[in-house]
C-alpha cells in the first residue's frame, strides 16, 4: 500500500495547465448558474485527477457532481501529417477516454466540452444554451 499512496502522491503533485478556453468555460458557468458551486482544477483526492471544472449541488435530497473537461486539440489523436485542429480529427487519445471512463466510475457525471463545440458560440446567450444542454437542461436554474 505504500507503494501506491506513493504513486499517488506523485501522480496528484503534476502540474495543471489551464487554458484560455478553459477560464472561458468556467468564467461562462460562474455567470450563468449561482445555486451551484462551481471549483476550478479540482483535485480529486481518490484518483489523484485534476478536473477542469467541478460543478456540483448539495441538497437535503441529494448530490450532485458534474466533472467538466474542457478538451483542446491536445485531447484528440493527429497523425504524421500533423495535430487534430490542422486535420479536423474528433477522436479522443487513449489518456482522455481513460480519464473520462475513470471519473465516471468514481460517480462524477463527465461532461467534455470539445474545442470545436465551445470555439463558434460568440455570445453568453449561445454559451448559455450549451451549457445547459451538456448539463442536463433547466434543473440548475
Amino acid at each position: 500500500q505504500e507503494l501506491g499512496e506513493e504513486c499517488l502522491q506523485a501522480f496528484s503533485g503534476e502540474a495543471t495547465h489551464e487554458s484560455q478556453l478553459q477560464r472561458d468555460v468556467a468564467a461562462e458557468l460562474k455567470r450563468v448558474w449561482s445555486d451551484v458551486e462551481i471549483e476550478e482544477e479540482y483535485r480529486d483526492f481518490r484518483s489523484g485527477y485534476s478536473i477542469d471544472v467541478l460543478v456540483w449541488r448539495r441538497s437535503a435530497a441529494d448530490s450532485t457532481e458534474w466533472a467538466v473537461e474542457v478538451d483542446g486539440p491536445t485531447h484528440f489523436l493527429g497523425d504524421e501529417e500533423g495535430p487534430a485542429h490542422f486535420l479536423g480529427v474528433r477522436t479522443p487519445t487513449g489518456n482522455t477516454l481513460l480519464k473520462r471512463k475513470q471519473l465516471g466510475q468514481l460517480g462524477y457525471t463527465v461532461v467534455p466540452v470539445p474545442f470545436w463545440e465551445w470555439a463558434p458560440l460568440r455570445d453568453g446567450e449561445a454559451k448559455r444554451r450549451y451549457l445547459e444542454d451538456k448539463l442536463g437542461g433547466d434543473e440548475k436554474q
